[in-house]
Protein backbone atom coordinates (compact mmCIF):
# COMPACT_ATOMS: atom_id res chain seq x y z
CA UNK A 1 0.00 0.00 0.00
CA UNK A 2 2.90 2.39 0.73
CA UNK A 3 4.23 1.48 -2.66
CA UNK A 4 0.55 2.68 -4.31
CA UNK A 5 0.77 6.05 -2.28
CA UNK A 6 4.00 7.06 -3.47
CA UNK A 7 3.43 5.90 -6.87
CA UNK A 8 0.07 8.42 -7.13
CA UNK A 9 2.30 11.10 -5.80
CA UNK A 10 5.17 10.59 -8.41
CA UNK A 11 2.59 10.70 -10.68
CA UNK A 12 1.05 13.89 -9.22
CA UNK A 13 4.15 16.04 -9.31
CA UNK A 14 5.17 14.83 -12.72
CA UNK A 15 2.05 15.24 -14.44
CA UNK A 16 1.48 18.29 -12.50
CA UNK A 17 4.41 19.53 -14.01
CA UNK A 18 4.45 18.82 -17.08
CA UNK A 19 0.58 20.25 -17.61
CA UNK A 20 -0.76 23.11 -18.99
CA UNK A 21 -0.88 26.27 -17.66
CA UNK A 22 -4.54 27.22 -17.87
CA UNK A 23 -5.69 24.84 -15.97
CA UNK A 24 -9.06 25.55 -14.02
CA UNK A 25 -7.55 23.82 -11.11
CA UNK A 26 -4.78 24.76 -9.00
CA UNK A 27 -1.16 23.43 -9.80
CA UNK A 28 -0.69 22.38 -6.14
CA UNK A 29 -3.22 22.08 -3.23
CA UNK A 30 -2.09 21.63 0.85
CA UNK A 31 -5.28 21.26 2.97
CA UNK A 32 -5.56 20.85 7.14
CA UNK A 33 -8.76 19.31 7.67
CA UNK A 34 -11.11 18.17 10.61
CA UNK A 35 -12.98 16.60 12.20
CA UNK A 36 -10.74 13.87 11.85
CA UNK A 37 -7.22 15.64 11.65
CA UNK A 38 -6.00 15.19 7.83
CA UNK A 39 -3.57 16.33 6.08
CA UNK A 40 -4.14 16.38 1.99
CA UNK A 41 -1.98 17.25 -1.04
CA UNK A 42 -3.92 17.82 -4.74
CA UNK A 43 -1.62 17.99 -7.66
CA UNK A 44 -3.66 19.08 -11.07
CA UNK A 45 -2.95 17.35 -13.84
CA UNK A 46 -4.96 18.56 -16.87
CA UNK A 47 -7.15 21.39 -17.24
CA UNK A 48 -9.59 20.10 -14.85
CA UNK A 49 -8.71 17.18 -12.98
CA UNK A 50 -6.81 16.43 -10.27
CA UNK A 51 -4.80 13.62 -8.35
CA UNK A 52 -4.97 13.85 -4.31
CA UNK A 53 -3.66 11.91 -1.79
CA UNK A 54 -4.92 12.10 2.09
CA UNK A 55 -3.45 11.31 5.34
CA UNK A 56 -6.24 10.94 8.04
CA UNK A 57 -6.47 10.01 11.62
CA UNK A 58 -9.20 7.45 12.48
CA UNK A 59 -10.42 7.30 16.32
CA UNK A 60 -12.27 4.47 17.47
CA UNK A 61 -13.52 3.66 21.51
CA UNK A 62 -15.03 0.71 23.14
CA UNK A 63 -16.32 0.35 26.93
CA UNK A 64 -19.05 -0.53 28.63
CA UNK A 65 -20.21 -0.73 32.72
CA UNK A 66 -18.32 -3.38 34.21
CA UNK A 67 -15.56 -3.80 31.86
CA UNK A 68 -12.60 -1.70 30.68
CA UNK A 69 -12.76 0.99 28.20
CA UNK A 70 -9.93 1.03 25.61
CA UNK A 71 -9.55 3.69 22.43
CA UNK A 72 -7.48 3.57 19.47
CA UNK A 73 -6.38 6.28 17.19
CA UNK A 74 -5.52 4.42 13.15
CA UNK A 75 -3.69 5.85 10.21
CA UNK A 76 -5.93 6.32 6.77
CA UNK A 77 -4.95 6.87 3.64
CA UNK A 78 -6.90 7.66 0.69
CA UNK A 79 -5.63 8.12 -3.27
CA UNK A 80 -7.98 9.99 -5.92
CA UNK A 81 -8.66 11.06 -8.96
CA UNK A 82 -11.14 13.82 -9.27
CA UNK A 83 -12.50 15.41 -12.43
CA UNK A 84 -14.25 18.95 -11.98
CA UNK A 85 -17.11 18.93 -14.42
CA UNK A 86 -18.54 22.21 -13.78
CA UNK A 87 -15.52 24.77 -14.12
CA UNK A 88 -16.28 25.96 -17.05
CA UNK A 89 -19.92 26.69 -16.27
CA UNK A 90 -18.76 28.21 -12.98
CA UNK A 91 -16.30 30.57 -14.59
CA UNK A 92 -19.42 31.79 -17.34
CA UNK A 93 -21.61 32.18 -13.89
CA UNK A 94 -18.97 34.46 -12.52
CA UNK A 95 -18.46 32.29 -9.47
CA UNK A 96 -15.22 31.36 -7.86
CA UNK A 97 -13.02 28.46 -9.02
CA UNK A 98 -9.83 29.08 -6.57
CA UNK A 99 -8.80 26.18 -4.46
CA UNK A 100 -11.12 23.81 -6.81
CA UNK A 101 -14.26 25.30 -5.93
CA UNK A 102 -16.79 22.72 -8.09
CA UNK A 103 -18.44 19.32 -8.25
CA UNK A 104 -16.29 16.27 -9.13
CA UNK A 105 -16.58 12.79 -10.07
CA UNK A 106 -13.62 10.38 -9.60
CA UNK A 107 -11.98 7.24 -8.28
CA UNK A 108 -11.02 6.85 -4.76
CA UNK A 109 -8.71 3.97 -3.19
CA UNK A 110 -8.64 4.08 0.68
CA UNK A 111 -6.97 2.04 3.48
CA UNK A 112 -7.35 1.94 7.04
CA UNK A 113 -4.69 -0.31 8.96
CA UNK A 114 -6.30 -1.78 12.05
CA UNK A 115 -3.03 -1.59 14.40
CA UNK A 116 -3.35 1.59 16.28
CA UNK A 117 -0.92 4.23 16.22
CA UNK A 118 -1.92 5.23 19.94
CA UNK A 119 -4.50 3.05 22.31
CA UNK A 120 -4.92 -0.86 22.60
CA UNK A 121 -8.26 -1.21 20.62
CA UNK A 122 -7.11 -3.44 17.39
CA UNK A 123 -9.73 -2.55 14.67
CA UNK A 124 -9.81 -4.54 11.34
CA UNK A 125 -7.17 -3.62 8.26
CA UNK A 126 -9.97 -2.38 5.45
CA UNK A 127 -8.94 -1.78 1.88
CA UNK A 128 -11.67 -0.20 0.19
CA UNK A 129 -11.89 1.12 -4.24
CA UNK A 130 -14.89 2.97 -5.89
CA UNK A 131 -16.35 5.86 -7.61
CA UNK A 132 -16.78 8.69 -6.05
CA UNK A 133 -18.92 11.93 -6.41
CA UNK A 134 -18.53 15.54 -4.21
CA UNK A 135 -18.60 18.64 -4.36
CA UNK A 136 -15.97 20.92 -2.77
CA UNK A 137 -15.97 25.08 -1.88
CA UNK A 138 -13.15 27.25 -0.85
CA UNK A 139 -13.39 30.96 0.12
CA UNK A 140 -11.24 33.59 0.20
CA UNK A 141 -9.67 33.50 3.32
CA UNK A 142 -8.38 29.43 2.75
CA UNK A 143 -11.59 28.36 4.82
CA UNK A 144 -13.16 25.07 2.94
CA UNK A 145 -16.17 22.01 3.15
CA UNK A 146 -15.97 19.29 1.08
CA UNK A 147 -18.75 16.31 0.62
CA UNK A 148 -19.01 13.20 -0.91
CA UNK A 149 -21.12 9.94 -1.74
CA UNK A 150 -19.96 7.14 -3.65
CA UNK A 151 -19.99 3.29 -2.99
CA UNK A 152 -17.15 1.38 -2.28
CA UNK A 153 -16.17 -2.09 -2.88
CA UNK A 154 -14.10 -2.91 0.31
CA UNK A 155 -12.40 -6.27 1.92
CA UNK A 156 -10.77 -6.75 5.49
CA UNK A 157 -9.87 -10.02 7.24
CA UNK A 158 -13.67 -11.21 7.60
CA UNK A 159 -15.47 -10.33 4.69
CA UNK A 160 -16.07 -8.58 1.68
CA UNK A 161 -18.99 -6.41 -0.03
CA UNK A 162 -19.74 -3.74 -1.36
CA UNK A 163 -20.72 -0.22 1.04
CA UNK A 164 -21.86 3.13 1.16
CA UNK A 165 -19.01 6.20 1.17
CA UNK A 166 -20.55 9.44 3.35
CA UNK A 167 -17.38 12.07 3.93
CA UNK A 168 -17.66 15.47 5.15
CA UNK A 169 -14.61 17.67 6.13
CA UNK A 170 -14.16 21.32 6.73
CA UNK A 171 -10.45 22.78 7.29
CA UNK A 172 -7.92 25.33 5.23
CA UNK A 173 -6.61 25.55 2.52
CA UNK A 174 -2.73 26.33 3.11
CA UNK A 175 -1.75 28.23 -0.57
CA UNK A 176 -0.37 31.37 -2.52
CA UNK A 177 -3.68 33.36 -3.38
CA UNK A 178 -3.94 32.80 -7.19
Amino acid sequence: MKFFLTLIFVVAVFCSSKAQSDKNVEDHQLQLGLPMPSVLYEAGISKNSTLSIEAITGFALRGCSGCETIFGIYPIFRGQYRYYYNMGRRLRKGKNITGNSGNYVGAMIVYQDGAPLIGNLHAVTVLGVGPVYGLQRTYKRGFFYRLETGVTYFEDEFQRGFGLVLAARVGWVIRKRR
